[in-house]
């Protein structure tokens, strides 16, 4: 069966349909499939992103020290 046979065949379907739970199922799943949900954050699954740090990160700037707590 062709693509364009079964997506025909499914409108049809779909158009005959008086099940309101069945109806709300299959537009959840439209939904769901058109925009999937961003995948967990998992610990760790930044590792190796930095490959370079100054060795003056931690350093303050010049000019803030007034800032800083005594």
């Amino acid at each position: 069966m062709s693509a364009e046979s079964i997506k025909l065949e499914l409108m049809v379907w779909i158009g005959e349909l008086t099940d309101k739970v069945l109806l709300n199922k299959i537009y959840l799943f439209k939904k769901k499939v058109e925009k999937p949900s961003p995948a967990k954050r998992q610990p760790g699954w930044g590792k190796d992103i930095f490959l370079y740090v100054a060795p003056d990160f931690d350093d303050t700037p010049d000019g803030f020290s007034d800032y800083m707590p005594a």
